[in-house]
């Protein structure tokens, strides 16, 4: 029901207007009569009626001053003016302010109610105008959404089958990977959390990742994913663009990965990364230059936490290492990428290990990669 105001400083017209018209028959509610311009300014302001069917003079404030007030504060509210005859100036006037409605007294009640339903008419048109491109702005904000979930996904697994989405290939994010299992929850949780700011979202095994546009206020940050995953597991990447997602997620699993750990198996982890180049880099050097104290224990303690002997844990970090820097950088030699990972100058050492844990040569494997990437 469109709301109402009647406004005339004669009683006799203003209860004649009221209890002539069936307002509920032509989808309307009356919810108050004025007999001055200043009381119909004031229930404006308070009631936000659809439409004011007001007298052009009236005491205190008269109409004309009444429509320009109330159309730079309260703009949708549409007028129907009453005059007598010979006030066709005050007509003119009262279209500067996109008044429409102008009737001449005595006028009758199908005079008044044919305004009411054009203003009526018109108000439904934009409401359906305004649905549509709401349903549009859905449509569209669906796919964006769509668009930039796959891409996100396509990087983090090494599917580039999607284009990366203009509106934020070049946003700066950060990453975050919480530990949960309900895929369509977690998604809602972080676009009611986030809004707009949720710039991509994909769900990997028990993890969803979230890229959120990045916070200058890391604690907002931190307070918005503590309330919505409240007991969860969480990690939050560095800053970074999307587009180096790949980067960004590796980084926080390792750091995921580091959390289940005790303080010094971590300790441990992080030094493997931090010494990869290192050719001395073995559990006996770490025991006795960087650790102090007893490899055997030591050695017991990584194996019992992580299920790897710390040799292998070395070999095979190395040796990942190695096959991101042969995707990245296809112009690094291969005794470049030994020397970087602590192989020292004995690349053919280097491919007996790298062939021993991955099947292939490092040339097999790069060959491998070009034909990929070709294809």
């Amino acid at each position: 029901m469109y709301k109402v105001l009647l406004a005339d400083d004669e009683r006799i017209i203003l209860d004649g207007i009221a209890g002539i018209i069936e307002w509920d028959s032509i989808g309307t509610s009356l919810i108050g009569k004025a007999q001055n311009g200043l009381d119909a300014y004031e229930f404006i302001m308070q009631y936000k009626p659809d439409i004011v069917i007001s007298d052009i003079k009236m005491p205190g404030m008269n109409g004309l001053e009444l429509i320009e007030k109330v159309s730079s504060e309260c703009p949708s509210v549409q007028f129907i003016l009453l005059s007598g005859f010979g006030e066709f100036e005050y007509a003119k006037q009262a279209m500067k302010y996109g008044v429409k409605h102008y009737l001449v007294k005595p006028c009758n009640e199908q005079q008044i109610i044919s305004s009411l339903k054009e203003i009526i008419a018109e108000f439904k048109q934009k409401e359906r105008r305004e649905k549509a491109a709401e349903c549009l702005k859905d449509e569209l904000e669906h796919i964006r959404s769509y668009a930039a979930n796959q891409y996100l996904e396509g990087l983090l697994t090494g599917v580039k089958n999607q284009a990366p989405p203009l509106a934020v290939q070049d946003k700066t994010i950060n990453l975050i990977l919480v530990k949960t299992d309900a895929a369509t929850q977690s998604y809602q949780t972080a676009k009611e959390a986030f809004g707009s700011d949720l710039t991509a979202f994909c769900h990997l095994g028990d993890y969803a990742i979230l890229a959120v546009e990045a916070q200058r206020n890391e604690e907002v940050l931190e307070k918005k994913l503590a309330v919505c995953f409240e007991g969860c597991q969480l990690t939050i990447s560095r800053a970074g663009e999307l587009r180096h997602a790949k980067d960004l997620f590796e980084e926080i699993t390792d750091a995921y990965s580091e959390s289940k750990h005790s303080a010094l198996i971590s300790k441990m982890v992080k030094l493997v990364r931090g010494e990869l180049g290192n050719p001395h880099l073995s559990l006996k050097w770490a025991a006795k230059e960087m650790l102090y104290m007893n490899p055997d224990y030591l050695g017991k303690l990584f194996k019992q936490e992580t299920g790897e002997k710390f040799s292998a844990y070395v070999t095979r970090t190395r040796v990942e290492h190695a096959m991101k820097r042969m995707k990245s950088r296809k112009d690094v030699s291969v005794s470049d990428i030994a020397e970087e990972i602590g192989f020292g100058d004995n690349p053919k050492y280097f491919s007996l290990v790298f062939k021993k844990y991955t099947g292939l040569t490092p040339s097999e494997y790069r060959k491998k990669q070009r034909g990929a990437s070709v294809r």
